[in-house]
Formats: C-alpha cells, structure tokens, sequence
C-alpha cells in the first residue's frame, strides 16, 4: 500500500488564519465561509461587516485630503506663481539694478527711489551715464521690468480666486494689481524716455517720478494683502484640518 501522503488542497494557512467573513463570494473567507452560512443557515447575500479603520469613506487622512482636494493641483500652481513672482522681485530690484550703479556713478536707479526724483538727479544720471549704460537700463526694463509686474498680476489673480473669501475686498486687490502693473510698466518706458531725450522734458521727469511712487506705493499695499491672506489661509487650514 502507498504511503504517499493526500495532498492538502487549499492553503492550509491561509484557512487558519483568515477572519470570519459575512459569507459573500469574494470576501475574506471565500468559498468555504459562503458553504459555512448556508449550512448554519444564514443569508449568504448579509452585507460585510464595515473596516474598522475605514473613516467617512476614507482610509487615511491622505485620502480624505485628496478627496476634499485640500492638497489640489490648483494651489500647487499658486504656490509657483508667488516664488516667481518672489525670485523675480529678487533679481530686479535686490541685484540687478543694484548692479546698475557702476555705469552711474555710484548713483543709483530712479527705479529704486521709493519717494521720486527730481530734475537734477535725472540730469546728473544723464552726465555720467552713456549708451552702454542706458542700453542695459533699458534691456532690463523690457526683460525683468515687464515680467514682474505681470507675474504680481497672476500672483494677485490666484490668491484672489482661490485663498480670499468672497467680498468687496477681494476684487479691490486684483483691481489694484491690475493698476500697478499698468503704472510699473508704464514707468520703466517714462524713464528710459527721460534718460536719452534731447532736451530733457522737466513735465516729464515730474510724470516719471510721480508713477515710481505710485507703482512703489501699490507694492507694498498689494504684496501686504496678498502674502497676509496666503498666511491667513495656511493658518484656516491648519485650524479646520483635524
């Protein structure tokens, strides 16, 4: 007689070690406990028991947060719009009109005079500055000086349809940042204007300073409202996110 032994169908270990099902075809248990509940006779179709660590329909907090669209691709691109609009602040103002001082004298930009300039420091800009240095002036108002204006503008834009709450206030910013990137813009061709003009247009230097103050002025209001109601809304969320 053969002593080969019976072959154990099934997965032995699987069937010591699974839960207890409902009894539906397809749950934890399978086949066997769907037999189980027919011949203990219970209803072979009873619903399964709900996971324990299954909350409001979602497994972990990641998943509730991707539901709800709290960590969505929109803010992403929020977030990317205001280091832009940072980096570019940075380079404009903190390094290359800074650097625009040696083709001046060591005088620097009427970009950079926060309370305007006068007849007199345009024309001494004009004695010690020569086509080489008006040139470069001038590419970087065409460069850097038009794209930071306009990335604040869809800086501005994304925070007021995404993070601010519905209110007059809101459309009083992108107003506001609508205006400063016309003023911005419009001042940096008013100063290249003033720096190469034969003769030197007093009207005009008054124009030119006038709209520096004012883009100056829109920047500091507007980049206040917009980075407080990015911090208030990161603040909202941290509160409201259990």
């Amino acid at each position: 007689m053969s002593k080969r032994r019976k072959k154990v169908r099934g997965n032995p270990a699987r069937e010591a070690t699974e839960p207890e099902s409902s009894g539906v075809p397809g749950a934890p248990g399978g086949l066997r406990a769907f037999r189980r509940a027919r011949r203990e006779g219970l209803n072979p179709s009873t619903t399964p028991k709900r996971r324990d660590d299954v909350r409001d329909g979602y497994l972990n907090e990641a998943s509730q947060r991707a539901g709800e669209g709290t960590d969505s691709n929109p803010h992403l691109l929020l977030y990317a719009l205001l280091g832009l609009m940072a980096f570019l602040f940075a380079y404009l103002h903190l390094y290359a009109l800074p650097q625009m001082n040696y083709f001046a004298g060591g005088f620097s930009m009427p970009d950079s005079r926060l309370l305007g300039y006068s007849v007199e420091d345009i024309e001494r800009l004009r004695n010690v500055m020569d086509s080489d240095g008006t040139g470069q002036l001038s590419f970087l108002h065409r460069t850097a000086g038009i794209l930071f204006p306009l990335s604040f503008l869809f800086s501005s834009w994304a925070v007021v349809g995404l993070v601010m709450r519905r209110g007059i206030f809101r459309w009083i910013v992108l107003a506001g940042a609508v205006l400063f990137a016309a003023v911005d813009i419009t001042e940096n061709f008013l100063i290249d204007r003033i720096l190469t003009m034969e003769p030197l247009d007093e009207g005009l230097v008054t124009l030119s300073s006038g709209f520096t103050v004012a883009s100056w002025a829109l920047l500091i209001i507007l980049g206040a409202a917009v980075i407080g109601s990015v911090v208030m809304g990161l603040i909202r969320q941290g509160v409201e996110r259990p």
